[in-house]
């Protein structure tokens, strides 16, 4: 069942981004995906990444910023989310996420410049809002009555 949200961003520069909505979005009900919960040291991290992006993922976001842009990491994740959203013919399956104030519209990858991007450049709370909006439209999944559950098994992994 596609009930996760993947969260695709560069490592390490945009980390402290992904450690912040992780959890924001974890706490609300929603199941999500990033390397920095769930890989462990030592395993064969890109096979775990496209499976869970070709049989998991109901929405994959990308952090659109300098150096996500150029990451071969983020440009092959987002080649296999490409791939889903066809598969799927959900044209609202990858979301960009703005969150590099100095990336040019100009220098952003043809991939990501062709997505209407959330907002969260000038503050991450407004962005936040405006992408629960987005998955309140496209009923993206979440279950709120498992969240204490949810919340400690997901952010027990590594976000102390």
């Amino acid at each position: 069942m596609r009930n996760k949200i993947f969260i695709s961003h560069a490592t390490p520069d945009d980390d402290d981004f992904t450690r912040w909505l992780s959890p924001k979005l974890i706490g609300l009900g929603y199941e999500v995906w990033c390397d920095i919960l769930f890989l462990d040291e030592g395993v064969d991290f890109w096979s775990n990444m496209e499976k869970e992006i070709l049989e998991n993922i109901c929405k994959f976001l990308i952090g659109s910023s300098t150096a996500g842009n150029q990451r071969e990491g983020v440009l092959k994740e987002l080649a296999v989310a490409a791939k889903v959203k066809k598969q799927l013919q959900d044209d609202t399956f990858i979301l960009a996420l703005a969150i590099d104030e100095t990336l040019s519209y100009d220098d952003i990858n043809i991939e990501i410049v062709r997505l209407n991007a959330v907002d969260f450049k000038k503050a991450w709370a407004k962005g936040l809002q405006d992408l629960l909006d987005a998955f309140e439209k496209q009923n993206v999944p979440k279950d709120p009555a498992d969240l204490s559950e949810s919340c400690s098994g997901q952010l027990k992994r590594r976000l102390q």
